[in-house]
């Protein structure tokens, strides 16, 4: 059996993060969530393929939107969350998917707006409960960076 070096901590985090589950990311919202807005070494994550795609889904593809909402509201209840970070990023494999061939400016404007209706839609929902969009995206640099732009 393997055992962590770190040491258990028992105290609930205080911010859930919504994210896409692509791997080459990942690190990079940890990264910014722990440094950039300081939400220290335990934070709560929610990664699903599209991240905050199925909040948006009420209409189309409710069962998908249910699911999403259902976790949501249980985890938020449960660990008394404070703040949802909302984090959508540039080529997103689900997104180009969904939509089929569309441009890169035509993905990323559909990903933006559907972060900005399904983050009114989590303050609508979670009274009290900060609600923090952004946007990941390379920064075109050799090296690449990832730039976190706040919608």
């Amino acid at each position: 059996a393997y055992v962590a070096e770190l040491p258990w901590d028992a105290a609930r985090p205080e911010t859930v993060v919504i994210t896409c589950v692509d791997g080459r990311w990942y690190r990079h919202f940890q990264e910014f969530v722990r440094v950039h807005l300081d939400s220290g070494s335990c934070t709560d994550f929610m990664a699903v393929p599209g991240g905050i795609e199925p909040i948006t889904l009420a209409d189309d593809v409710p069962k998908d939107f249910n699911f999403f909402r259902r976790r949501l509201e249980s985890l938020v209840a449960a660990h008394g969350t404070r703040r949802i970070v909302v984090i959508a990023h540039q080529d997103c494999a689900w997104y180009r998917a969904r939509l089929g061939g569309v441009s890169a400016d035509d993905l990323r404007a559909r990903q933006i707006a559907d972060v900005r209706r399904a983050a009114a839609w989590l303050r609508t929902r979670f009274d009290g409960v900060a609600v923090q969009p952004y946007f990941a995206r390379l920064s075109g640099t050799n090296p690449e960076k990832v730039i976190f732009d706040a919608l």
